[in-house]
């Protein structure tokens, strides 16, 4: 028996161009999106949101791949709106990361994405189950002596409070969006850090899944019935952006993950609903 010949080698050579431009469409969608980013332009098609210092950089710049080149360092606060054009599924998708701190970046960049287009396909809320470490040393001794935030336990509770009016802010964005038929298709709730909460991974699920009852899934839900269910498909996932211990006032929180199998294993579950997500569009 003759083996099985491709269809597209019987079409004659004239018609062969537009299934080759056809199967190559992702790779050249990838480098248009490139150039939007380099040029600075394009529309946002899913924005990264988060308070400060809960890994938003970290985890895009897993996505894009850069983090396991050697020039690659770790991300001190971010003060810009940061683009990138990565792939995720078929399809490349301009990625813009909101920056956690009050100001006009901040205000910028979510009224670009949630106000002035159509184009916003998904929103990616980072957060890491109040394990947020101070990155300013006099800030940090300002929480320690002046507010009495002593342990790490205490330092989870006041992040998480914290946490709570940050992504109220952002879900009153997305209802504001779905008013003006602006979107977005779906929010993806990424916990990070997961290396810190190993040994609880099922307690933060419980906190963070769209589908049980916690205060964070409160301001979701009611998000949810105001601008209907089936119109914002929503998934938690917990993630590991880049291991390292949590010190707090000589206590110091050990990094769990248990190994870098563990890790990529969470990033492949990451990548694989991302993906999911933005193939159904």
């Amino acid at each position: 028996m003759n083996p099985i010949e491709n269809w597209s080698d019987i079409v004659p050579p004239v018609i062969k161009t537009p299934i080759s431009i056809y199967q190559n469409r992702s790779l050249i969608h990838y480098w248009y999106k490139r150039l939007l980013v380099a040029a600075g332009q394009g529309n946002t098609n899913i924005v990264v949101v988060g308070r400060p210092a809960v890994g938003k950089s970290v985890l895009v710049a897993n996505l894009y791949g850069e983090i396991n080149e050697l020039s690659w360092e770790l991300p001190q606060s971010s003060l810009t709106t940061e683009s990138k054009a990565i792939r995720l599924g078929d399809w490349t998708k301009l990625v813009r990361v909101i920056p956690g701190q009050s100001s006009i970046q901040r205000s910028d960049g979510l009224a670009e994405a949630f106000e002035k287009h159509k184009n916003l396909e998904g929103v990616i809320y980072v957060t890491d189950f109040g394990y947020t470490n101070e990155r300013e040393n006099v800030l940090k001794e300002s929480m320690i002596t002046d507010r009495g935030i002593t342990t790490i336990e205490q330092l989870q509770k006041v992040n998480l409070q914290a946490e709570l009016e940050d992504f109220k802010n952002i879900c009153q964005k997305i209802t504001e969006a779905h008013a003006k038929n602006q979107g977005p298709k779906w929010l993806a709730i990424v916990i990070n850090k997961a290396d810190l909460f190993f040994d609880q991974i099922n307690k933060a699920q419980q906190y963070y899944h769209p589908q049980l009852d916690s205060p964070f899934t409160q301001i979701l839900k009611e998000c949810l019935l105001t601008i209907g269910s089936q119109n914002l498909k929503c998934v938690s996932m917990p993630i590991c952006s880049y291991e390292t211990d949590l010190e707090w006032n000589k206590e110091v929180l050990k990094t769990q993950i248990g190994g870098t199998e563990n890790r990529r294993a969470l990033y492949k579950y990451l990548v694989k609903n991302l993906s999911e997500l933005s193939d159904k569009l």
